[in-house]
C-alpha cells in the first residue's frame, strides 16, 4: 500500500533524462546499433523537422519527397522556408528512377525523405542502396510500418552509407503513439548534430 504522502503517479513530477540512457541503451541490443546512432525525438515529427534545421538553409536549400507519401516532410520544409520538389509515382506507386536521376541534378536538393513502406500507398521501395548511391546529399528512410511489411530494415545499410538517416516508431506497431517517441538512427556524426539541436528534455 502507498503511504499518505506517496506520490501514486511515480516520478511524473520530475523531467525526463536527457540522455534517454536507458532507452537508447534497449534499442542498441535490439536493433544491433550503437547507442551513439540513435536519437530519441517527440515522435518522428521533431525529428524530420530537425533534420530540415540541420541540413538544410532556408530560402536556399530544398527537399525532395514522393508523390504521394508523408505530408509532413512537406509541412516542416515549408515551416523552415525550404522549397519543396514532389518526385510523383507511376501507376504502380513506384518511383521511376530515370525520373529520379534527372530531379536529383538540382544543386538545391539536401534531403531525400524516402517513406518506405509508402504512407498512405503500403508500397515498400526496392533498391534503397541505388538512391543512397545516386543522391547527392541525405536521405532519410522513414521506416514507420517497417513492421507491417516483411521487408529487411534499412539498419543494415548504416555502416556503409554515411548519407543515410533511418526513422523508426513507437507509434504504429509498438502500439503507443500517445507517448511521442520517435528514434533516427545514423552515423554518430550525424546523431551528433541532432542531439546538439534538441530540446534538452524531450
Amino acid at each position: 500500500m502507498l503511504d499518505a504522502n506517496e506520490s501514486p503517479f511515480g516520478e511524473c513530477n520530475r523531467y525526463p533524462d536527457s540522455t534517454q540512457k536507458k532507452l537508447k541503451n534497449r534499442l542498441a541490443e535490439l536493433k544491433n546499433v550503437l547507442p551513439s546512432q540513435i536519437a530519441i525525438g517527440n515522435g518522428s515529427d521533431e525529428l524530420i523537422d530537425l533534420i530540415i534545421k540541420i541540413f538544410c538553409e532556408p530560402k536556399k536549400d530544398a527537399v525532395l519527397m514522393m508523390n504521394p507519401s508523408f505530408a509532413m516532410y512537406g509541412f516542416y520544409a515549408a515551416i523552415n522556408e525550404n522549397k519543396v520538389l514532389k518526385l510523383d509515382l507511376d501507376e504502380n506507386f513506384e518511383i521511376v528512377k530515370d525520373n529520379f536521376l534527372e530531379t536529383a541534378k538540382d544543386s538545391s536538393l539536401k534531403i531525400f525523405f524516402l517513406c518506405s513502406p509508402n504512407n498512405p500507398t503500403g508500397n515498400s521501395v526496392d533498391d534503397i542502396e541505388f538512391y543512397l548511391q545516386n543522391f547527392n546529399g541525405i536521405v532519410v528512410v522513414d521506416e514507420a510500418y517497417i513492421e507491417f511489411s516483411g521487408k529487411k530494415s534499412s539498419l543494415e545499410l548504416l555502416e556503409q552509407y554515411s548519407n543515410l538517416i533511418v526513422l523508426q516508431t513507437f507509434s504504429k506497431a509498438w502500439g503507443i503513439a500517445g507517448a511521442r517517441v520517435g528514434m533516427a538512427y545514423a552515423s554518430e556524426e550525424i546523431i551528433g548534430l541532432i542531439n546538439t539541436v534538441k530540446h534538452l528534455i524531450t
